[in-house]
């Protein structure tokens, strides 16, 4: 089954994109059988100018073309213009397809379905590419099952949609429901065990971004039918998504640079970019112990390569 993961943005100590270290963070992803989605809004993304962004999709496709996946996700942008022009860098880079969210909900604006399904219709009499939706709630909503699946419907540059923040599988459901084509099917960590016994194409996880090889696993067991060991690896999984979520919410996107800090990743020197500001060395240390008690093998092994245990 395919696996997808939001990547990350290293930078180098004086705040500029580190380029070595995005093409080792994205040879990481190469090396685990890991597609990448370039440029993550909620992972910094959205602190790149256009010519960092158009440089990141660029490195990408260098690594990872003809590898493994590699897709455009750009920052989310209010209008459908400003959507297209991010878009058109992906195109150009000559990335697998592109990822689209919605427009954003800043302050009270939040799209009903006929603005929702606007907003993409424009897009799409430009760009004739194939795309992903991710009807994502962290934007500030989530529009309907149906809605997502008329633009699948009727547009045939739809070849995927990624879920982020549904909480429960009814929208899966409802969107399969609707759906009068075969689209791919792209779901978050949590229940995707009875998301892929329903159909789901695969999985996409922005902690993949630390722990690559034991979501490859899961994976892995899953497909051969393994699927108590599947649920073995979920149970470890789920447990270091507590770790970064509800029991630290207000580490937020942060804990992907803690993590980097911590374990010595690529690119960890350069911390965060601004306006956000990486947490103290005591909280950094606080996520490597948090993160090491949990006796994941691909933790244990990076802790023992950084010196931490």
């Amino acid at each position: 089954m395919e696996l997808h993961c939001r990547n990350t943005t290293a930078f180098t100590p004086d705040g500029r994109l580190d380029e070595d270290a995005m093409r080792a963070l994205f040879q990481r992803f190469v090396d685990a059988n890991i597609g990448v989605y370039m440029c993550s809004s909620p992972l910094e993304g959205f602190t790149l100018s256009v010519e960092e962004i158009a440089r990141v999709y660029e490195l990408g496709v260098e690594v990872c073309k003809g590898k493994v996946f590699v897709g455009a996700n750009g920052p989310e942008r209010h209008t459908a213009l400003d959507t297209i022009e991010i878009c058109r860098l992906g195109v150009e880079a000559g990335v697998d397809h592109v990822n689209i969210y919605g427009p954003p909900a800043w302050h009270v604006a939040r799209p009903n379905d006929a603005e929702y399904f606007q907003y993409f219709a424009r897009i799409f009499e430009v760009i004739d590419y194939p795309v992903a939706l991710a009807p994502n709630t962290a934007i500030g909503y989530s529009p309907s099952a149906g809605v997502v699946a008329q633009l699948c419907n009727e547009f045939p540059q739809v070849v995927t949609v990624n879920f982020a923040g549904q909480s429960d599988d009814i929208f899966f459901i409802n969107l399969k429901d609707a759906l009068a084509r075969e689209v791919e099917t792209y779901v978050t960590v949590a229940g995707s065990l009875n998301l892929f016994a329903m159909g789901a194409t695969g999985l996409t996880a922005v902690e993949a971004n630390f722990i690559p090889r034991t979501f490859r696993r899961y994976m892995d067991c899953w497909e051969r039918g393994d699927l108590a060991e599947a649920g073995a690896i979920y149970a470890d999984i789920k447990r270091f998504v507590q770790l970064v979520g509800e029991r630290n919410p207000n580490w937020g996107h942060r804990w992907v640079k803690m993590a980097m800090a911590a374990f010595k990743l690529p690119g960890w020197a350069g911390g965060m970019r601004e306006p956000h500001l990486l947490p103290d060395d005591a909280e950094v240390q606080r996520f490597a112990t948090g993160a090491l008690a949990l006796h994941i093998p691909e933790i244990d092994e990076m802790g023992s390569a950084a010196g931490l245990i």
